[in-house]
C-alpha cells in the first residue's frame, strides 16, 4: 500500500518570516515530501498567547505563494477554520490556485476550537458547526455546478449564478478534521477525506470504519482520504535522548477552549509515537498504516519550536533518508482511495 507523508511547515513566532518559509518549503519539496500543509489562526485573544506569538502568517496566502515557488510540490491547510471566511470567496481562491498550480491543493477544513478568537471574527462559537457545514456544502455545490447555482441556508444564502473556472481537480479535495463523531460524520457526508488530530491507532480505526459505513449507506462514491495530523515527530539514536513532555503538559491554567486537543498518542512503554529511532517511527507508522491512514502529515519542530529552522530541516532530511524508503511510492496525495493509492515522501 502506497503511503504519502507531508510535512507542517510553521508559519509563526521564530518561524514567522519570509525567508524561514520559503526555505522550509523548498526543503520539503528538494526532499521529496508530497506535501506541504499550514496551520490556520487569524486574530489571537490574549489568553492564547501563552501558547503561540499572534504572528500568524495567513494560511491561504501561504499556500497561494507556495504553490508559486514550487513545481511539484502540494500544498495543503491543517486545517482551514471554516467559519472564519466566506465559502464563495473561498471556493473562487481555491478554484484559481487549482487552476494556476497545475492541481495541487487540499483544502483540510475544521470548525475551529478558539473561543476568542471566533468571537472576535463575529462567529458565535456554538454555531461554528453549522456554519462549517454549510461552507462545505457551499463549495461542493459551486465546484460541481454545470450551470448556474443557487444555496439558501441559514448562513448562506444567494440567487443563482455562474461559478467559473472550475478547479482542475475533480474534485478538489476538501479534507475534514475533528476527531469526534460530529466530525466523521461531517466528513463523510460533506468531504473528500479525514484528517483527525493525533488520534490513538484504536480511535482511528473506529473513526474509519463509521466513515466508511455512513458513505455507504448513502451510496457515496469509493474515492475517500484517510489522512493524519501527526503530533510531534522526532528522530533520535539513543531513546532515552526522547524529549518529556508533549503537547500541552506543564501549561497550566488553560482555558476550556484547549480540550479539543486529544494527548498525544503513546506506546504500551510510554514513550511517545513519532517519537524515537529510526526503527520505532516506522513501526509507529506501520501501525496507523494498518489501521487505513494513507497520508501522514509530520511535525518536526512542536515540542521545540525555539529550536528552528536548522534543526526542523536536520529532521525533514533524516526522516527522507532513513525512514520514507521503508514505505511504497504511489500516485500524488489527493488522488487517494479507500484502497489505498497514495505517494510516498
Amino acid at each position: 500500500m502506497g503511503v504519502a507523508f507531508g510535512v507542517v511547515v510553521p508559519t509563526w513566532g521564530a518561524f514567522g518570516d519570509p525567508t524561514r518559509i520559503r526555505r522550509l518549503i523548498l526543503e520539503a519539496e528538494a526532499l521529496g515530501f508530497a506535501s506541504v500543509w499550514v496551520g490556520d489562526h487569524l486574530l489571537l485573544p490574549d489568553y492564547a498567547t501563552q501558547l503561540s506569538p499572534a504572528n500568524w502568517y495567513e494560511a491561504v496566502s501561504c499556500c497561494l505563494v507556495g504553490l508559486g515557488w514550487t513545481s511539484r510540490i502540494r500544498f495543503g491547510t491543517d486545517v482551514l477554520v471554516a467559519p472564519y471566511r466566506d465559502p464563495r470567496l473561498l471556493a473562487k481562491m481555491a478554484a484559481t490556485a487549482d487552476r494556476l498550480s497545475g492541481g495541487r491543493l487540499t483544502l483540510g477544513l475544521g470548525t475551529g476550537f478558539l473561543e476568542g478568537e471566533l468571537r472576535a471574527l463575529g462567529v458565535d462559537p456554538a454555531e461554528r458547526g453549522p456554519i462549517t457545514d454549510e461552507v462545505l456544502q457551499v463549495m461542493r455545490a459551486l465546484f460541481e455546478s454545470s450551470g448556474p447555482v443557487g444555496f439558501e441556508g441559514r448562513h448562506f444564502a444567494f440567487d443563482a449564478v455562474h461559478f467559473e473556472p472550475k478547479p482542475v481537480q475533480a474534485p478538489l479535495p476538501l479534507w475534514v478534521g475533528g476527531n469526534g463523531r460530529r466530525g466523521q460524520r461531517r466528513a463523510a457526508l460533506l468531504g473528500d477525506g479525514w484528517h483527525p488530530l493525533f488520534p490513538t491507532p484504536e480511535a482511528y480505526a473506529e473513526g474509519r470504519a463509521a466513515i466508511l459505513g455512513l458513505r455507504a449507506e448513502r451510496g457515496l462514491g469509493s474515492t475517500f482520504a484517510f489522512s493524519y495530523s501527526c503530533p510531534e515527530t522526532r528522530l533520535v539514536d539513543d531513546p532515552r535522548a526522547i524529549p518529556k513532555g508533549t503537547g500541552y503538559a506543564g501549561l497550566e491554567g488553560l482555558p476550556p477552549d484547549y480540550a479539543y486537543a486529544p494527548p498525544p498518542p503513546v506506546a504500551p512503554d510510554g514513550r511517545p509515537l513519532f517519537m524515537g529511532t529510526a526503527d520505532q517511527l516506522a513501526q509507529d507508522l506501520e501501525g496507523f498504516v494498518a489501521v487505513g491512514v494513507e497520508h501522514f502529515v509530520l511535525r518536526f519542530w512542536a515540542g521545540n519550536p525555539a529550536a528552528g529552522v536548522e534543526d526542523s530541516i536536520d529532521q525533514m532530511r533524516r526522516f527522507a533518508a532513513e525512514v520514507a524508503p521503508r514505505f511504497a511510492r504511489g500516485l500524488a496525495p489527493g488522488r487517494e482511495t479507500t484502497q489505498g493509492s497514495g505517494p510516498s515522501v
